[in-house]
């Protein structure tokens, strides 16, 4: 998982590895990340937790939960 910067997110967001991969090997989708704090998008917490890893990151999730927003599938391993 990348950000539009090209750094590497796949630490700092578990449960989104963990949802990704329920998918076919070789997918690429295209989209964004969200976190929903009440009734409000939390832009800056989710920004803050770009910088967790191992267990401050899991942590991070049980407390605000990132969510994968699919815009484009760009390629898919399915047969």
């Amino acid at each position: 998982m990348r950000c539009r910067s090209g750094g590497n997110l796949t630490a700092a967001f578990p449960e989104i590895v963990a949802a990704a991969s329920q998918l076919p090997d070789d997918t690429a989708l295209d989209g964004e990340l969200v976190a929903w704090e009440g009734d409000r998008l939390a832009f800056e917490r989710l920004r803050q937790r770009a910088h967790r890893r191992a267990a401050t990151a899991a942590r991070a999730a049980g407390q605000l939960q990132a969510h994968f927003v699919a815009f484009d599938l760009l390629r898919t391993g399915a047969a």
